[in-house]
């Protein structure tokens, strides 16, 4: 499999951070990637079905995606301008954002496409000119795909970003960026001084003391991306966990047991005080050495940590653990 190797100095280290809210322009395109193919059922299924009814009942919805697949494919590569590095506080800042893109730059990336031919094709020839209309057409495609098919979903969009990335902060808090770096998934290997991401193709990204910025993503299902041109800002975008974007979507119901089993639900709402491993059983009903199985599947998974003292061991619910239980605690 080819990879993307990130390569770290001791300045890059300092300067890496996780970035907390949603960014609007990735959640953007990857949403629409993810409407390009299958990966993410059991996640985003609902919502293609939900996204084919708009499409089908909404011509200007209809056009909007179009314009967005042909724009931001499912591919080894989509242009950089359509996720710029400013904040974006909404959809209407990133809209004026990529249409304030430099001619040349957005000549330069667009026709790094191969659209099949046809309408596709004199759209994206006209807009890598930077013709007005073609310019206007992408901006209200933005706005349209983004209030119909975004926007409401950002209550759990932010809800899964922030089940997501609590694991993130507490290794943070605890290591440093290296314990970061080693959060980001399966995807990823930290291997000082490289961050080694699966990835379509093979590359390497000198961070040469810029830092690098992790952006969690909702709709990011496939693996970790990059920024196509290695002179912009280096971000990493990593996808959420399945985990966290199920429980972000999840309502009523006793979901925790659901989701863990009684015994771990158990186990995890007793954390919240923190308990000793006896404590626990008793409380679980179940013998000390099973209770050590489910810690250990509770720890692995970030929603516990364990603190050893001589021959106790007490066990702590982590933030992570605590938006599982949600706000009512489960």
């Amino acid at each position: 499999m080819p990879h993307l190797r990130i390569h770290f100095t001791d300045a890059d280290l300092a300067r890496t951070r996780l970035k907390l809210e949603a960014d609007l322009m990735w959640e953007v395109v990857g949403s629409v990637q993810a409407l390009q193919y299958a990966a993410g059922g059991l996640s985003f299924g609902s919502w293609r079905r939900r996204v084919r009814e708009r499409v089908g009942e909404d011509g200007c919805l209809r056009a909007a995606v179009h314009s967005l697949v042909t724009v931001a494919p499912h591919a080894s590569y989509f242009p950089d301008f359509l996720t710029p590095s400013a904040a974006v506080p909404d959809i209407g800042t990133g809209a004026e954002l990529v249409l304030a893109t430099p001619r040349r730059r957005l000549r330069a990336e667009i026709r790094r496409l191969r659209p099949a031919g046809g309408a596709a094709k004199t759209w994206l020839e006209e807009l890598a000119d930077g013709k007005a209309a073609a310019l206007r057409h992408l901006e209200r495609a933005l706005r349209v795909y983004f209030r119909c098919l975004v926007e409401p979903h950002l209550d759990v969009i932010e809800q899964a970003l922030r089940i997501g990335c609590a694991a993130g902060v507490q290794r943070y808090l605890h290591a440093g960026p290296e314990g970061l770096l080693g959060w980001l998934g399966p995807a990823t290997r930290w291997g000082p001084p490289v961050l080694t991401v699966d990835y379509p193709i093979d590359r390497d990204l000198f961070l040469a003391g810029r830092g690098l910025v992790l952006i969690p993503s909702y709709f990011g299902v496939h693996h970790p991306v990059a920024l196509a041109d290695p002179r912009l800002p280096p971000v990493l975008v990593v996808p959420l966990h399945a985990g966290a974007r199920l429980l972000a979507g999840r309502r009523g119901g006793d979901h925790v047991s659901a989701l863990l089993g009684a015994t771990r639900a158990t186990i995890l709402r007793s954390a919240v005080t923190g308990c000793t491993t006896t404590r626990l059983a008793r409380q679980a009903g179940v013998a000390p050495a099973t209770v050590s199985h489910h810690t250990n599947v509770l720890r692995d998974a970030g929603l516990i940590t364990t603190d050893r003292h001589e021959n106790l061991a007490t066990h702590l619910i982590t933030p992570l653990g605590l938006a599982v239980l949600g706000p009512g605690g489960g």
